[in-house]
């Protein structure tokens, strides 16, 4: 494959933009697969050029924001499915007296009135 540390660095940097392509495309799965090679590399490259290690920092930086990102997006789609699924089996509502008092589907609590 690649021998030399400017074809080390161009094969990460490929991988790297690669990983950013698919963080995009949502395929996280794919993302361990590259990670195990992302190490490799960046433990052959230790001690290399300051400047290209600098150029592989900033695209990792995006990546690891775009991940942020992603993740984020993520965890705020489990929130809503949760507020969805409660809203599903009931609510809560005040009588007259001002106590709380849990509609539950299938209860009987809920009258519905045509």
């Amino acid at each position: 494959m690649y021998e030399t540390e400017s074809d080390k660095t161009a094969e990460l940097i490929d991988l790297l933009r690669l990983e950013r392509d698919t963080i995009r495309a949502g395929d996280f799965s794919t993302l361990i697969e590259m990670a195990n090679r992302k190490e490799i590399l960046i433990a052959e490259l230790a001690g290399s050029d300051p400047t290209r290690l600098a150029e592989l920092k900033g695209i990792a930086a995006e990546n690891h924001r775009l991940l942020g990102a992603a993740l984020q997006g993520v965890r705020a789609a489990q929130r809503r499915l949760k507020a969805i699924l409660s809203a599903s089996k009931g609510f809560n509502a005040y009588d007259k007296s001002g106590k709380m008092k849990p509609i539950r589907r299938g209860d009987g609590s809920l009258e519905h009135r045509v």
